[in-house]
């Protein structure tokens, strides 16, 4: 059976707890945040906290940078492809299709935008949660998201800002 890794010092262990506890209180409070502004899907919040959640500040800068990119492209395009499509009466599956297929094509080269092909099927076929049309499900999807990675991101920074002064106080 393998083990689970245990941090071998003090450091580690300070640094893995506060890991820890980041990622419970960012999923927690992105959650509250987009519920208090009565958005559809908190838990996207929530979840984008987490996604965003790396070890290391600059790693975790690098991962929302990506989510925010991919996310704010996968939306436009979302709404765009939606935009014509319905004028032509064509189909939320084949809106869907060529909103991937147009995403696909341009995450092929940027691998920190393949998040943009994912969110496609969240603007365009998460409508029937409240009813939303879906110029507003792609700003709220994207306003979740934002708030996620910019509250996750921001508690990493407090707990690098903290782990130093103890380190300061310590030495």
């Amino acid at each position: 059976m393998n083990r689970l890794p245990l941090p071998v010092n003090r450091e580690e262990l300070v640094r893995s707890i506060a890991f820890v506890a980041r990622c419970a209180l960012a999923a927690v409070i992105a959650y509250r945040l987009a519920e208090l502004m009565h958005l559809s899907m908190p838990v996207w919040a929530s979840i984008s906290a987490l996604v965003i959640a790396q070890e290391k500040w600059r790693e975790t800068q690098s991962s929302l940078y990506e989510r925010m990119r991919g996310t704010s492209l996968g939306v436009a395009i979302s709404l765009l492809v939606n935009l014509v499509a319905t004028s032509l009466h064509i189909s939320p599956t084949a809106q869907l299709m060529v909103a991937v297929a147009i995403c696909a094509a341009i995450a092929r080269f940027d691998r920190g935008l393949r998040v943009c092909m994912w969110t496609c099927p969240i603007v365009l076929m998460s409508g029937h949660i409240g009813g939303e049309p879906v110029l507003v499900r792609g700003l709220y999807r994207a306003l979740e998201i934002a708030i996620g990675g910019v509250v996750g991101a921001a508690l990493h920074l407090l707990a690098e800002r903290l782990l130093t002064v103890r380190q300061v106080y310590r030495s």
